[in-house]
């Protein structure tokens, strides 16, 4: 995300297309406008001319008929205004509300499909089992969408056996931490353990980004 971020603002903040894109989304997620500013992968020119237009898009909507496709939230909202102010709610509505998703975030979700099929279609060779029986396998969301891709039931089954193994090795080590957090045995210190809690965390929420 990192390299994609950085080459984004590199090449296209001057693109048309992309800038349409993200004033159709209201610039990035909080997640990935944040990645970019901390990890300094535009400059601040960059962030300038894309959150201008995105600011400028804004105060066009709220200037123009907002589009009459009111959904049943938008509905339950505006029913709490008087009539008079509902014009006025639903162009604010609209103008805050992003009509495409966070190109960052399709990017990562498209290569998160082509990675998780790449690695289905290897799982009949025997180094992509290995390296996935010696890691720590797949989070809960990865697994679920790599599942969704396999067509053999013979890698369904390599998959299962792989991360079956590994929830079990998992739940032993956080019986483990759980009992050396008993007063009476915490003289016999943390081993390997010691991070299963957050280890487990990782497995079923998805991996989190290491502060730098």
């Amino acid at each position: 995300m990192e390299h994609y971020l950085d080459s984004q603002f590199y090449e296209n903040v001057n693109s048309p297309k992309w800038r349409d894109s993200l004033n159709a989304s209201l610039g990035f997620c909080h997640e990935h406008a944040w990645l970019a500013v901390n990890q300094h992968l535009g400059d601040a020119l960059g962030f300038a001319i894309i959150y201008r237009d995105i600011i400028h898009t804004t105060l066009n909507r709220l200037q123009s008929e907002a589009p009459s496709r009111r959904t049943r939230h938008w509905k339950s909202v505006l029913k709490r205004f008087p009539e008079q102010a509902r014009n006025l709610v639903e162009k604010m509505l609209y103008a805050l509300t992003p009509q495409k998703h966070c190109p960052a975030c399709q990017h990562r979700d498209e290569t998160t499909r082509h990675t998780l099929s790449v690695l289905v279609q290897a799982l009949g060779t025997f180094e992509m089992v290995e390296a996935l029986g010696a890691s720590h396998g797949l989070c809960y969301p990865h697994l679920r969408s790599a599942l969704q891709q396999v067509s053999e039931a013979a890698a369904c089954e390599q998959l299962l056996a792989i991360h079956r193994a590994r929830l079990k090795t998992l739940e032993t080590e956080l019986t483990e931490f759980i009992r050396k957090n008993d007063y009476r045995f915490k003289a016999e210190g943390l081993g390997q353990e010691g991070d299963a809690w957050l280890r487990a965390v990782g497995l079923i929420a998805g991996s989190r980004r290491e502060k730098r």
